[in-house]
């Protein structure tokens, strides 16, 4: 799943030549919600017209809508070129839709990446932001969910573990300044 403005600063000119791809050769269904740029939204709109069985798009905002992408996907794509924060990965981290994700951040602050020799982690992380680099990282995501199915479902309880709560935050805020104090 996909929920974004589209914009440069997500990082979509890294899809163009990764998604169709995956789509001729994968199992693999896609849906996305956003808007913004022109090219972008025609990109897929394009998309959804070329894979119509595999690609659902929606060019606007939902807030519902957009919470059930999030809940419903088994994978959510976030390559941000840089994200000061960031919800969605926070929001897909709680309903257990792991994320997929640029090393940048907020997104390096609250995704850890998935560890396949102890199935620790939280989602899958990438660092060079590059097509290969994302290619890579997609089709690591999705042979754990095929082929290491006990990691997955560990992932997935891991990620919905993480507390981002405002009573942790300000818990660590009121530590520290009483540490300083």
């Amino acid at each position: 799943g996909i929920v974004s403005r589209m914009t440069a600063q997500k990082g979509f000119e890294l899809l163009p030549d990764i998604l169709p791809v995956f789509l001729k050769r994968k199992d693999l269904r896609l849906v996305v919600l956003g808007s913004g740029e022109e090219r972008h939204e025609r990109y897929f709109q394009w998309l959804r017209d070329t894979f119509p069985d595999r690609v659902a798009c929606y060019i606007g905002y939902q807030n519902e809508l957009a919470h059930r992408i999030e809940a419903g996907a088994d994978l959510f794509l976030m390559p941000s070129r840089y994200e000061p924060c960031g919800l969605n990965q926070m929001y897909s981290l709680r309903y257990g839709t792991l994320p997929i994700v640029h090393a940048t951040g907020g997104l390096a602050d609250t995704v850890q990446n998935y560890v396949e020799a102890t199935g620790e982690g939280t989602g899958f992380v990438f660092h060079n932001l590059s097509v290969d680099s994302l290619a890579n990282t997609i089709g690591w995501a999705l042979s754990t969910y095929h082929d290491r199915p006990d990691h997955f479902q560990a992932l997935r309880e891991q990620a919905m573990a993480q507390d981002f709560s405002w009573e942790r935050a300000a818990g660590r805020y009121e530590e520290l300044y009483r540490e300083a104090y």
